[in-house]
């Protein structure tokens, strides 16, 4: 496709500048994270800027947001800029370890709810709010500004992407949800997982495997706000013929755990920049252990079910994510988009916001086993999207060392870390 890629690439450049949300306060130790990310002379830099919220990815003065952009409502605003403490930083940098470890919790967090279930129950009542803090914690990553930003630099990388996002896993779900040889309350519970937006542990592993990090995180902020209306209307085309489902009830829901929490944190970053952007640099860690112990909950509502069912569900599951990693790739490539893009749309397709679903689940379905795969999936897809970022980084560095001992590249394709936008 000689020219439908060189226009993308005008659209891409500028958004390499964009942190990730799981990112606040955490690049300053990103070492820590698998694979190595970030060389330690980071640990110096001003983590008042580390923690800035997303900053405009198409503003060429020398300061990322204007003068409207920071109203004068945050009495921090018009002092000097916060100097952290000792104790501020050692939080900051212990939060962002564990950050990094997502993986790790979401797992031991399922293990314990599969071996001890009663530890968890006493969440469940609990788990609408989990999942509004954590979109709030999302939404305090942006501003208005960053909306236009979107429309005006990579409109059409970001169409693009949640176009593949709501039809390539939608259509994986219609068929895992119907041939899979799966009961009904699972079946349901696959298609109201294929329904679901974007994860925010993408952009992480979108961060280890060097793929392109703007477009990464307004993928995932857009594609959550766009499921307010997408996934109900997904979930009713999907799963309809199984068991009557009240369609606005679920966009009532959706609304309420999605947007508002997001608005609203956008409205706080909005007036109170500063304020904001030091809370921020602990958010993802809340982020992170709020996610964990959803999943458990989740899980130990239905742990005798699952454990009933064998390896069926769990190997549905990982189909359906391994699937939706390798069409995100291939498609992007078979368009004529560079690794990185490629990599980013496979990450995003991939990964789903398994926690979304599971709140979901025991909102509108009487039976605990709906729930059962998003529980499931948060654990899958946060392990194959870590081994798959794990592969692509190791690739890279080995093709690093072999130009370094100035041997013939590796044959494929080029690394991440040195892609163009576009191919």
């Amino acid at each position: 496709m000689p020219h439908s890629s060189r226009p993308l690439s005008r659209h891409v450049s500028a958004a390499r500048r964009i942190p990730s949300f799981h990112l606040h306060g955490h690049l300053s130790s990103m070492q820590s994270v698998p694979g190595g990310c970030m060389a330690s002379s980071a640990s110096n830099t001003d983590r008042s800027q580390i923690s800035r919220p997303i900053i405009s990815c198409c503003s060429s003065s020398s300061s990322p947001h204007s003068a409207s952009d920071a109203p004068p409502h945050d009495p921090a605003s018009s002092s000097q800029p916060h100097q952290p403490s000792t104790f501020e930083s050692r939080a900051a940098a212990f939060c962002a370890k564990i950050t990094s470890l997502f993986p790790l919790w979401v797992i031991i967090a399922a293990g314990l709810a599969m071996t001890f279930p009663p530890m968890f129950l006493p969440i469940t009542p609990h788990l609408t709010t989990g999942l509004a803090l954590t979109m709030l914690g999302m939404g305090l990553t942006m501003r208005l500004s960053d909306f236009g930003t979107v429309v005006s630099t990579m409109p059409q990388l970001l169409v693009l992407g949640m176009a593949m996002q709501f039809t390539i896993m939608p259509a994986l779900g219609f068929i895992f949800s119907r041939y899979a040889g799966l009961d009904p309350p699972l079946a349901i519970g696959m298609a109201l997982l294929s329904a679901c937006p974007g994860g925010t542990a993408s952009n992480v592993v979108a961060y280890i495997a060097r793929g392109e990090m703007g477009l990464s995180i307004l993928m995932t902020t857009c594609s959550t706000l766009a499921a307010v209306v997408a996934t109900p209307a997904i979930i009713v085309a999907l799963a309809g013929h199984l068991v009557p489902i009240n369609g606005g009830a679920l966009l009532t829901s959706t609304a309420q755990v999605v947007l508002a929490p997001v608005l609203c944190g956008v409205a706080l970053n909005q007036f109170f920049p500063v304020t904001v952007a030091r809370v921020a640099q602990f958010t993802p860690c809340l982020a992170t252990l709020l996610v964990a112990a959803v999943v458990g909950a989740t899980l130990a509502a239905s742990a005798g079910a699952v454990v009933g069912m064998g390896g069926r569900v769990l190997a549905a599951v990982v189909a359906l994510h391994s699937s939706g990693f390798a069409l995100g790739y291939f498609v992007s490539r078979g368009l004529g988009l560079s690794e990185k893009i490629c990599r980013t749309n496979s990450i995003e397709v991939g990964m789903q916001n398994s926690t979304l679903g599971a709140v979901l689940a025991t909102l509108h379905f009487a039976d605990p086993l709906v729930a059962a795969p998003c529980a499931i999936s948060a654990c899958a897809h946060a392990i194959l999207g870590s081994m798959l970022a794990g592969l692509w980084r190791a690739s890279d560095d080995a093709q690093d060392a072999a130009a370094a001992k100035g041997l013939p590249p590796t044959p494929g394709p080029e690394p991440g870390s040195r892609a163009p936008a576009t191919a």
